[in-house]
């Protein structure tokens, strides 16, 4: 054996070590990570809920405020605009002080506390199935990936990505072989991140797509570990579970836009800029009234768009817009230098927490490459498993059609919390595949390959955490209203 070869393998050797005694002890290091991990994220939080967005009116905070106020009444989510959905205003309605600064700055801290606790939840959570370093990673790229920005916002979208993330779960189990109580628990948090937000209904689309296929799977090739008929039934129980949480909002949007679940996003869609076209039509068509004079002609729709543009203009939308948004999914903070990754000199223009946070991911999506390809032949058998290779259907589908519909959508609507709701999936099924594959790899190789990614993805995390504090403690603060979120809503 070489010298190099003999220095790897010792390395290797080590590695292993600290992997076995982070893994026996993953609990204990649980009790003393993760209250770090949320005192970090209260921290910055707060510093960013006192000096960051600190105007309740601008665009869909103000529709939201207002909404709450006008849900106050309310027995059941059910009140929106035609384009906001009830249950966060619904929720916040409970903290509503007469004073729109204070109840502003409490709904904000009603965001941090669900952040709180979601983090909370996914660490004990991941921990029977992810080492210490990897859970500690997941909820660090989570907490300032997304959240710590998201959170500041008078906004349903925590509680979005919380209640979406459920669903994905909740759909692999079923995909996979689920337990009979994972079809209810998936119409009940599907029907909350619905009543969130409308942007779920391209994921259940999707999702029906998968159990179809997997549903034909179980019938062709007699998959006994997969009853179609009881599932079936089961998927069954679950829609109605989903339909009963959203009758509230059905008869109300059939009472005052005269269509069941009415979204005036459906008409936005086909238009080509928000404040030109898509809010006069809004304010110009207001209730059931107004709506039910709409001409055939007049009604925005693929026809109405295609009278006035090419099959070439489609075209150019749609792939310009899938482009801005996937890279925007990676690289929210448009402009930032290279060696911003390391250290951030410059906190005046200061977006996201994170610098450059699509690195990490893609470092993830790496790892688990690295660990596949010595064990490609068994991993290949282990994806055309029928439960893994719904879910890797689901998987793909759900990015490609959110990238296709929001990249369609982006004239309208441009702001990262629109791929957002994909960024903790994302970031968790990488973590999850990475652990999966590092059983598959040669012992040694996969763990010295496994733990040397997470700790340089841990050390780089904790390099922009001090780089994060010390802007902070400069006077520094986010400026969470900057163009890029736009004035629309979904």
């Amino acid at each position: 054996m070489t010298r190099s070869g003999s220095n790897f393998s010792d390395f290797a050797i080590r590695l292993g070590s600290v992997f076995d005694w982070l893994n026996t002890r993953r609990w204990k290091v649980l009790v003393f990570t993760l209250p770090v991990v949320l005192l970090l994220h209260l921290t910055f939080e707060t510093i960013t809920i006192q000096r960051s967005n600190l105007d309740w009116r601008p665009s869909d905070q103000m529709a939201e405020v207002w909404l709450s106020a006008a849900a106050r009444s309310d027995l059941l989510p059910a009140r929106t605009d035609g384009v906001r959905h009830p249950l966060w205003s619904w929720i916040a309605r409970k903290f509503y002080h007469e004073d729109k600064n204070t109840f502003f700055t409490r709904g904000k801290w009603l965001n941090a506390a669900f952040c709180l606790v979601f983090l909370a939840a996914v660490g004990i959570g991941v921990t029977r199935w992810l080492d210490p370093v990897a859970t500690l990673n997941l909820l660090l790229l989570s907490s300032l990936g997304i959240l710590l920005v998201r959170g500041a916002f008078f906004q349903p979208e925590p509680l979005y990505f919380i209640f979406f993330f459920l669903s994905g779960l909740l759909a692999f189990g079923i995909l996979r072989g689920a337990h009979w109580w994972q079809f209810p628990a998936f119409g009940l948090v599907s029907g909350l991140a619905f009543l969130a937000k409308p942007s779920l209904l391209p994921f259940l689309l999707v999702f029906a797509a998968a159990f179809a296929l997997r549903l034909v799977l179980s019938i062709v090739f007699h998959d006994k570990t997969w009853p179609p008929l009881a599932n079936l039934l089961r998927i069954a129980a679950a829609g109605g579970i989903f339909l009963g949480m959203l009758l509230p909002l059905g008869f109300y949007t059939i009472e005052h836009y005269g269509k069941p679940f009415f979204n005036y996003t459906k008409y936005w869609m086909w238009m080509d800029d928000f404040k030109s076209e898509a809010y006069p039509f809004s304010v110009s068509h207001p209730t059931r009234q107004e709506l039910e004079m709409l001409t055939p002609e007049e009604t925005p729709c693929a026809a109405w768009y295609f009278r006035r543009h090419t099959l070439w203009d489609a075209v150019v939308r749609v792939t310009g817009g899938a482009k801005e948004v996937t890279w925007r999914y990676f690289f929210p903070e448009p402009d930032m230098v290279g060696e911003s990754f390391f250290w951030r000199q410059d906190g005046r223009k200061w977006q996201q927490p994170l610098a450059h946070r699509g690195v990490y991911l893609l470092t993830l999506v790496g790892l688990c490459l690295l660990l596949a390809w010595p064990a490609r032949e068994l991993v290949l058998r282990r994806c055309l498993g029928h439960g893994n290779l719904t879910c890797i259907a689901l998987t793909g589908m759900v990015f490609g059609i959110y990238i296709v519909l929001y990249g369609w959508y982006f004239p309208i609507g441009k702001g990262d919390r629109f791929m957002g709701s994909l960024w903790i999936p994302g970031v968790f099924l990488a973590c999850w595949v990475a652990s999966r594959l590092r059983r598959l790899a040669p012992q040694k190789w996969g763990d010295a390959a496994y733990l040397s990614i997470h700790s340089l993805i841990l050390l780089s995390l904790v390099l922009q955490i001090v780089s994060i504090s010390w802007l902070f403690s400069q006077g520094y603060f986010l400026n969470l209203t900057s163009p890029a979120e736009g004035l629309k809503g979904r």
